[in-house]
């Protein structure tokens, strides 16, 4: 499946760029033309150039031929885009026409994105553009655009718009130094002690004596007594784990972004009233998210 990609550019050097980095991708040059107005051929590549002044004609073979007969080989004659007039009306405004014809599927991402990094144009946007100022479709009788014609229908006016880039700093709000000391904590503890003490009572008897009464003998008695005895052993009950936990927390920022617009205003011709006005980017810009390339297909 052959693929033909387009992409509309503001000069004849966009799109030159735009072709240089193809090549240096690895695309074939012989794949490529461009189709522009007032700009000279350069050897041995397939630039198409127009260099007409006089008004045109839909006989003439030329740059606007060439675009005509581009499409006429892809979708036949009686079938072409609609927006094949609009990519000559590009060309007849000082644009170029970029067609890329690509045989391998898995080059059609690297043309796209290439084109877009080139400058390619959102021609669906320009051509809105164009109508708001009158444009009713191509007319291949009328005269290419001169560089100062070229120049007041691309006067650009800024529309600007701040963003807003939050980020973070570190900042250090204070700390915790933990010591360890030596402390004395008097205590009090009561203990039950005892003592053993000898006892002598004395009893009076009156009996004959034996001669176990008459031997010599003697009997030793100990007196004991408990003394307190103090110990002190030391157990770890508690221990102090030093760290840091971090947290978040989710802080709204409000500011107010600046910018501005441009207000297109329509006045009727020799009045001084306001017919219309609308808020339009202004001519030349574009989104990212716009689509800048349209690819007609075909299969071969």
């Amino acid at each position: 499946m052959t693929q033909a990609i387009v992409g509309v550019f503001d000069s004849f050097q966009d799109a030159e760029t735009a072709v240089s980095r193809l090549v240096q991708g690895g695309l074939d040059r012989a794949d490529m033309e461009v189709h522009a107005t007032g700009q000279a051929n350069v050897p041995g590549e397939r630039t198409v150039v127009d260099t007409r002044s006089s008004t045109a004609t839909t006989d003439e073979v030329g740059v606007f031929g060439k675009i005509e007969h581009f499409f006429s080989n892809m979708f036949g004659a009686d079938d072409r885009p609609d927006e094949v007039g609009d990519y000559q009306e590009a060309v007849r405004r000082g644009g170029a026409l970029l067609t890329v014809t690509v045989v391998d599927e898995a080059h059609v991402g690297l043309v796209r994105s290439t084109l877009h990094e080139a400058g390619a144009v959102d021609i669906d946007e320009r051509v809105a553009q164009w109508k708001s100022n009158g444009y009713a479709g191509f007319d291949s009788t009328a005269k290419a655009y001169t560089p100062d014609e070229v120049a007041a229908d691309r006067k650009a006016f800024a529309v600007t718009r701040e963003s807003l880039d939050v980020g973070k700093r570190e900042v250090e709000t204070g700390g915790v130094r933990v010591y360890s000391r030596a402390t004395e904590t008097p205590v009090s503890e009561t203990v039950n002690l005892r003592e053993a003490h000898a006892t002598i009572e004395r009893r009076p008897v009156d009996r004959v004596a034996t001669a176990a009464d008459l031997k010599e003998g003697s009997v030793e008695i100990r007196e004991t007594a408990e003394h307190a005895v103090v110990a002190k052993t030391a157990h770890v009950i508690e221990e102090v784990v030093v760290g840091r936990e971090a947290t978040e927390r989710t802080e709204t920022i409000n500011e107010t972004l600046r910018g501005t617009d441009v207000e297109v205003v329509h006045v009727g011709a020799g009045t001084a009233g306001l017919k219309t006005a609308e808020q339009e980017r202004p001519p030349g810009t574009q989104s990212a998210d716009d689509a800048i390339v349209k690819t007609p297909t075909k299969s071969v």
